[in-house]
């Protein structure tokens, strides 16, 4: 069974280092056009490689709470979604 559990993260900080070099690979693909968030990723990159494992895990895990919320919250705004059209009326009474 796959547990979503944003408190209980079970990467490591090699996985999360592993995740940004992804993303600079791609980005640099086109450094030109991405150059402002390849800067932002060396420097996110930077602070995760000297933070301690426990911290990042207790940081990423609310980016990821944070996420699903954020997510949550982008598709109730979708005013052409019918589904949440019913939430959203949920939400107001």
């Amino acid at each position: 069974m796959i547990e979503l559990n944003p408190d209980k993260l079970n990467l490591t900080k090699q996985d999360l280092l592993n995740f940004l070099d992804a993303c600079l690979i791609e980005w640099k693909k086109n450094k030109v056009a991405n150059f402002k968030y390849i800067l932002a990723m060396e420097i996110m990159r930077a602070q995760v490689k000297i933070t301690s494992e426990s911290v990042l895990k207790k940081i990423w895990g609310k980016i990821i709470q944070w996420f699903y919320d954020l997510n949550y919250q982008n598709a109730k705004a979708d005013k052409n979604d019918k589904f949440f059209e019913t939430i959203r009326k949920l939400d107001n009474d």
